[in-house]
């Protein structure tokens, strides 16, 4: 429910639920976490990325869904244009607070959504959309390259993996594990995901590797989730 910035190093964590809808946010130094200034608003699963100190919000939910986007500092979040298209659940990928693209996710009609956005630092422009309308994928890469790998939409839980060259979304080789709300990091060329459910409420250890052409299983995480 929390959207998420950064590397192993230098990340951010910023939104989610903990029985109410929240703006905090936190910075990781690679050794602990610092309590940092909040989201403007506090909400649940919204998402995009960046790095520690220069990062995109966009999206989520609180009593509807949201277009709010606001931009970070380092030091502060700023409200800036909203998405053209309110939703939760959608995924996206940042090289900081300049250069974004977020896909996918839910809305209220018709459901999840297969739109596609891209960020220039000051406002979102609709591109070419997703093949498949969906929510709670993992999504890797940069603005320009990237990867939107499994989800949930209209079929159910997806396998799917789709790469963007900067204009289209090609369909490419699925995962060898379907599943929803699962986590990832890496580029077009070399990307790792792992959990998520593969069978809601269950969840999964299961890691998936990428070397860009084929998905392959590795070691699991320690603990499902």
């Amino acid at each position: 429910y929390a959207g998420s910035a950064g590397i192993q190093t230098a990340a951010l964590l910023y939104g989610g639920y903990n029985g109410s809808n929240v703006g905090n946010t936190e910075s990781y130094n690679g050794s602990s976490w610092t309590e940092v200034n909040d989201l403007t608003t506090g909400r649940r699963a919204c998402n995009v990325g960046g790095i520690s100190t220069s990062a995109v919000a966009a999206g989520g939910y609180t009593t509807t869904n949201l277009a709010n986007t606001e931009t970070w500092n380092g030091s502060n979040w700023t409200e800036v244009n909203n998405l053209n298209t309110a939703r939760r659940d959608l995924q996206g990928t940042a090289a900081d607070n300049t250069a974004a693209i977020a896909a996918g996710g839910n809305t209220p009609s018709p459901g999840y959504t297969a739109d596609t956005e891209s960020w220039n630092g000051t406002n979102w422009t609709e591109v070419n959309n997703l093949n498949e309308g969906k929510g709670a994928f993992a999504m890797t890469g940069v603005q320009t390259a990237a990867l939107a790998s499994a989800g949930v939409g209209g079929p159910g839980l997806l396998a799917l993996t789709e790469q963007w060259n900067g204009t289209n979304w090609t369909e490419v080789g699925d995962l060898n594990t379907a599943r929803a709300a699962l986590a990832g990091g890496g580029t077009i060329g070399s990307t790792l995901v792992f959990g998520g459910d593969p069978s809601p409420p269950s969840t999964t250890a299961i890691t998936e590797s990428w070397n860009g052409s084929a998905w392959t299983e590795v070691s699991d995480l320690n603990v499902a989730r």
